[in-house]
């Protein structure tokens, strides 16, 4: 539901990234952020990275942070620009424990970057 409306105007990129080594993920990342921050580039990107710790969701979590406090902090232009939607399949909100039915709305067939424009 996310991405419905960037899909129909055609403007949903999808980028696949392969491996699990966290630099080049959280480059690919990165380098998204910095692209969908630019008003030529609108729309939303999805980074799909199959390999990257599908069992655990703590350690592709942890690269998630690491992405909003590094790259978005370090590039003021990002903030309030684009912001990151986490989506995994173990996905659990903090506090809602393994078996919360709201982890669901954030639980996918593989980890996921998705890179949302705030003003879309």
């Amino acid at each position: 539901p996310f991405a419905e409306r960037p899909l129909k105007e055609n403007k949903l990129k999808v980028s696949v990234v392969r491996g699990n080594d966290d630099e080049y993920i959280a480059g690919a990342v990165a380098y998204e952020l910095v692209s969908r921050s630019d008003d030529a580039h609108p729309g939303t990107t999805i980074v799909i990275a199959p390999e990257y710790h599908p069992d655990n969701f703590a350690k592709y979590f942890s690269l998630v942070q690491f992405i909003e406090d590094t790259v978005c902090a370090e590039h003021d232009s990002l903030e309030g620009v684009v912001q990151i939607a986490p989506f995994h399949p173990k996905f659990e909100f903090a506090g809602s424990g393994e078996g919360g039915v709201d982890n669901y709305t954030n639980r996918s067939p593989y980890p996921m970057f998705h890179i949302l424009r705030e003003d879309e």
